[in-house]
């Protein structure tokens, strides 16, 4: 099939000027609520631009179907579907980075992805507070804003890493692996996360940030970025070196632009607590 991309970025644009955008900075009471920890949010604006874009979505490829990060978290949808549904299936995070959406951080935006057969053939980042699109398509690279992009050079791959910054939270780590990271991420320029992969996954594209090391890795999050980041040339592949495949949540994930460089962080950062 023919992705129309301008249609898919129309839509995401839409939703979110008319469910996202209003509700910045103007969350009342009752409009947000805790999930599975008080840092776990989802918002009224999560929720209907995940109601508005789905029949938008399902309405682009007749047999479609939708997995929502909102639907699946209410227990409407299995996230199952991504690996037992024949065809094409979406993947929707209508506001990653939900928790600086809410706090007035202007640090958000969708997310979306195509799967087909469980192969990343499409995806969508809108960084809804900058107005920024970027966009892939399996094969034919990267469009950002919807010019052609190429990234620009990459760090060196024997670079010190002091000369580099990163995404790296220890937030979700075992309490063991937890305290190893906290003193071996000291020897990064910077490590901080920005609590939203929609933001952290263009960082990395055009070379703010040099590598991501994630230990939540549910698809919503991170196919879209996974796609953009392998038709951009990063390697992106799960701690124990295996593809992600956005189906197995067990693990984490670690995004670098070379493979030299993904060894390299990957023993300096993971490989005893990986491999214990």
């Amino acid at each position: 099939m023919n992705i129309d991309h301008d249609k898919i970025e129309r839509m995401i644009r839409e939703v979110a000027a008319d469910k996202i955008t209003p509700r910045f900075r103007m969350l009342g009471d009752g409009d947000v609520r805790s999930k599975t920890s008080p840092t776990d949010l989802v918002t009224i604006a999560d929720e209907e631009a995940e109601i508005a874009i789905t029949p938008m979505l399902k309405g682009l490829i007749t047999g479609s179907v939708v997995i929502g990060e909102e639907a699946v978290s209410g227990k409407r949808v299995s996230r199952d579907l991504l690996q037992n549904h024949d065809g094409y299936v979406w993947l929707v995070d209508p506001v990653d980075g939900t928790y600086n959406f809410a706090n007035g951080i202007d640090q958000f935006g969708t997310m979306v992805a195509l799967i087909k057969n469980g192969e990343r053939v499409g995806a969508w980042i809108y960084q809804i507070p900058q107005n920024v699109m970027v966009r892939a398509e399996k094969g034919a690279g990267v469009a950002f804003n919807g010019a052609a992009f190429t990234p620009p050079q990459k760090r060196d791959d024997d670079a010190p890493f002091s000369e580099m910054c990163a995404f790296l939270s220890s937030k979700f780590l075992p309490p063991e692996m937890k305290i190893e990271m906290e003193t071996r991420k000291k020897v990064l320029g910077a490590a901080a996360p920005a609590v939203c992969c929609a933001w952290e996954y263009v960082e990395l594209l055009t070379g703010r940030r040099d590598f991501s090391l994630y230990t939540i890795i549910e698809p919503w999050d991170h196919q879209p970025g996974a796609l953009i980041m392998e038709e951009a040339g990063f390697c992106i592949r799960k701690w124990d070196g295996t593809p992600y495949l956005g189906s197995d949540l067990r693990g984490g994930i670690l995004t670098a632009p070379s493979e030299k460089i993904w060894d390299r962080v990957h023993a300096h950062f993971l490989h005893d607590a990986v491999c214990r």
